[in-house]
C-alpha cells in the first residue's frame, strides 16, 4: 500500500495536483498542515484516496486535528504539523510522543526540510514542502516500510 504525503503547500494547490497526479496508485493522501484546505480546490484528483488533513501553525481557519493517529495495514502512523513539538529546535519531544502512542511511522512538516531516519525502529519521516517542490511517499507492505523523498522538480 501506498501512502502520499505532503505539507507546507501555503496556497500552492498546482504543486498538490501533480504530485497528486504522479501516484494515481496511492491508497492515502495525508497533508500536514499549512495549506490543508488546499485540497478542497482537488477532488477530482484525489477520487477515491482515504484522506488525512492535519492543522498547521498557519491554517487559521480549519479545525482539522493538530495530530492524528492513522491505523492502517497494522502499522500506527503518528502525524502531526510538528509546531507543537517544537520540531524546528529538536525532535525529541516528537519522537517521545510517536513512541508513547507506540507507533511504527512519525511523519512531521514545519521545516520545509525533507528528513527521514530510524530511531529505534520508528521511522521518522518529513515530506519537506511540496510549494518547493518536496513530497514523500511511503510504501507499507509484508517486508516493511519504505519511506520515499520525492521532488517534482
Amino acid at each position: 500500500m501506498r501512502l502520499l504525503v505532503l505539507s507546507d503547500s501555503h496556497g500552492d494547490a498546482i504543486s498538490c495536483r501533480a504530485a497528486i497526479r504522479r501516484h494515481p496508485e496511492a491508497e492515502f493522501l495525508i497533508h500536514l498542515g499549512d495549506g490543508a484546505d488546499d485540497l478542497d480546490f482537488l477532488h477530482a484528483d484525489i477520487g477515491d484516496k482515504k484522506l488525512v488533513r492535519i492543522r498547521g501553525n498557519n491554517d487559521w481557519s480549519n479545525t482539522y486535528p493538530l495530530q492524528y493517529i492513522l491505523n492502517t495495514c497494522g502499522k500506527r502512523i503518528y502525524c502531526c504539523h510538528g509546531h507543537m513539538e517544537g520540531v524546528k529546535r529538536a525532535l525529541d519531544g516528537f519522537v517521545a510522543n510517536a513512541m508513547e502512542a507506540r507507533c511504527d511511522i512519525a511523519l512531521y512538516g514545519h521545516t520545509h526540510i525533507q528528513h527521514y531516519e530510524k530511531f529505534e525502529g520508528l521511522h521518522i519521516f518529513n515530506p519537506g514542502s511540496i510549494r518547493a517542490g518536496c513530497y514523500g511517499a511511503i510504501d507499507v507492505a509484508d517486508g516493511g516500510i519504505m519511506c520515499l523523498e520525492m521532488r517534482l522538480r
